[in-house]
């Protein structure tokens, strides 16, 4: 939570006061006495609570889509919306009780007169003379203006999108398998192949691997799987610039391994993505229908497509072939000619191979089934099982081979399902390129090429379902939070024209937080969009202390074009003071790149520079607009 956001009502308070005195000194209307002092006091305190508790409620309101976040999007960034609310609520009841009260005890025993400083002078003069100039050059400012928001407003092509940023946790964590034929033995082998790569890598430290399903038996893998958990060393010792780059490298020297497509994540990483897709990669696609062939078949074509498309890496269709076993095809019309019914059949080949229960005997307080079965050399090879003697009616017997069709072929390792639907799940991570423009590409590509019979069906999924899904419900709940701000405002102003005049500075905060994330070359996230959403309320804020001082002016008596000028110039300082708090509350969380730092970077950058590029406009575009528009009272 920024500190900046949280003390600037008690800045704003304090400038306040500060400036009364000084006027009221300079005019000779304030005597040396406390009790003048404490009225000044009274009377600023009066008329500032209300921009004070208006632009605050307004910065809570802004948090509203925050508020409606789900799953991982919900975990991460709703408890920093509502620490800031109940933070916000908390300096405003503080502002307008203690610090009063401690302002009324300081100047019951001296004044307190601001010191006047020359370079605040000279930049108001400056403000002054520009307001002056925008008055009466107003046209080319708005086109200019229109001009900077729409080359923002370009910037998004170049920005990409992603759900959230990668978030380095300092370990790489690999997994494979390998075909289900596989032995132990070569599992084995290849596991200490794969260690010997990541040992000889100057960037891992501590290497730990595990072969075949965990101990407590709560994941169903094969003696063909792999997992491989690789401690990093500080990234300041590393040869290459980022992980990308240490991945790549990783990656093509274990690609000699024949039959070897380690999937590259980190350890909660993977449990995210398993989490939302049901398997491995960042990008997960999905393809159902009812033949296991033609799901196979469909996985390669994406797969094969995904892997053409620039940005793709550790592509790959889970095998859902591959699985040797022995298939018994009864012929009917020789079980007929034999007297052999079906049932029989079944239950003398079950018998034969899987064995049959035909009685349970007790120990130690267990019942043991007592399981019947031909002996191993009657079944452990094709031929043996092709001689399987199938008793007859007439006390004959013929061999298991005369009244079916026995041999091995390749079955399904795993037949997976989701909503009642066989599935197959094609996996992707992506290297060098944001998410959002490569599965645009990837949507286009595989609809170009994958025709899917009739009956099936592929969807998309990982963390790109997130990133839809928050996206969604930002684009309803966005617009409600801003009508409520609008009503506010209205509330506040009693004016439609001057609630959408502040309302208006909104837009432009987008020049400055793409502009950041351009320069830091990150791409448009769900950790930026909340920090747009927090640098909203800040603009609002500002300009709610602003109209409030132009208004208070006009109330009093002074011409509408003089008030607006002055107005601004009154509010110039206070502006930037709060402004400036809020960016440097940031800034370090901006300019950070340690471990973590990744998912709140964008958030930091966003608020930093909008506020730069809000408080500019704000300044300079609202007082130039208030010239332009005739003053409309809605009470």
């Amino acid at each position: 939570v920024d500190f900046g956001i949280i003390i600037d009502s008690a800045v704003v308070l304090v400038e306040a006061l500060m400036v009364r005195l000084t006027v009221e000194a300079a005019e000779n209307a304030l005597k040396a006495d406390a009790t003048h002092r404490l009225t000044a006091l009274r009377q600023t305190a009066t008329s500032m609570g209300h921009p004070i508790v208006f632009s605050k409620a307004i910065i809570i309101l802004a948090f509203l889509p925050i508020f409606t976040f789900q799953r991982v999007e919900g975990k991460i960034f709703s408890p920093m919306a509502f620490t800031l609310s109940f933070a916000l609520a908390g300096a405003v009841l503080l502002t307008m009780t203690w610090i009063p009260t401690m302002l009324a005890f300081l100047l019951g025993r001296r004044n307190l007169v601001e010191k006047h400083l020359p370079w605040m002078e000279h930049l108001k003069v400056l403000y002054r003379h520009a307001l002056q100039t925008c008055q009466r050059t107003s046209k080319p400012l708005i086109m200019g203006s229109v001009a900077a928001l729409a080359g923002a407003l370009a910037l998004i092509a170049v920005l990409g999108s992603e759900f959230l940023p990668k978030l380095d946790e300092g370990n790489l964590w690999i997994t494979l398998s390998l075909p289900p034929a596989s032995s132990i033995e070569t599992t084995q082998a290849v596991e200490k192949r794969l260690r010997g790569i990541l040992l000889n890598t100057p960037e891992v430290g501590k290497v730990v691997s595990h072969i075949g399903r965990p101990d407590d038996g709560t994941d169903p893998k094969g003696p063909n799987s792999i997992e491989i958990l690789a401690d990093l060393h500080d990234h300041k010792t590393w040869r290459f610039k980022d992980k990308e780059a240490l991945i790549e490298n990783i990656s093509s020297r274990m690609d000699v391994l024949p039959g070897v497509h380690p999937n590259f994540s980190q350890v909660i990483e993977d449990n995210v993505e398993e989490a939302l897709s049901g398997g491995k990669g960042e990008l997960a696609v999905k393809i159902f229908g009812p033949d296991l062939d033609v799901l196979s078949q469909k996985a390669d074509q994406v797969a094969g497509v995904l892997s053409s498309i620039r940005g793709a890496a550790d592509v790959e269709a889970i095998r859902i072939n591959g699985q040797s076993e022995v298939a018994i095809t009864p012929d009917r019309d020789k079980l007929a000619r034999y007297g052999v019914s079906i049932v029989n059949f079944n239950n003398l080949v079950q018998a034969a191979l899987g064995g049959v229960s035909v009685n349970t005997f007790f120990e130690e307080r267990r019942n043991l089934d007592i399981t019947l079965r031909f002996d191993r050399p009657y079944r452990d090879a094709i031929d043996a099982v092709g001689r399987l003697p199938i008793a007859l009616a007439n006390g004959a017997s013929v061999p298991l081979s005369e009244l079916a069709a026995v041999e091995v072929r390749q079955g399904p390792t795993r037949i997976a399902r989701e909503a009642g639907m066989r599935m197959v799940h094609i996996k992707a991570n992506l290297r060098g390129r944001d998410q959002g423009s490569f599965v645009t590409e990837a949507q286009k590509r595989v609809a170009e090429v994958v025709k899917l019979p009739q009956g099936y069906s592929l969807s998309w999924g990982g963390q790109f379902e997130n990133q839809q899904r928050a996206a969604k419900r930002l684009m309803i709940v966005v617009p409600l939070s801003l009508a409520g701000i609008f009503v506010l405002l209205f509330w506040a102003f009693k004016s439609v024209s001057r609630a959408a005049l502040v309302l208006a500075m909104v837009p432009f905060t987008l020049i400055g937080g793409f502009g950041a994330l351009t320069l830091a070359g990150m791409h448009l996230s769900i950790s930026a969009a909340v920090g747009f959403i927090a640098v909203a309320g800040i603009c609002v804020q500002n300009g709610v202390i602003l109209m409030e001082e132009i208004q208070s002016k006009i109330d009093n008596g002074m011409a509408r074009a003089e008030a607006i000028v002055e107005g601004a110039v009154v509010r110039l300082r206070p502006i930037l003071m709060t402004a400036l708090m809020a960016g440097l509350g940031l800034l370090p969380a901006a300019l950070s790149h340690g471990i973590g730092s990744e998912t709140q970077r964008p958030f930091a950058l966003v608020i930093v520079g909008g506020i730069v590029s809000a408080t500019l406009f704000t300044l300079i575009l609202l007082p130039t607009l208030l010239f332009l528009i005739k003053e409309e009272d809605a009470s």
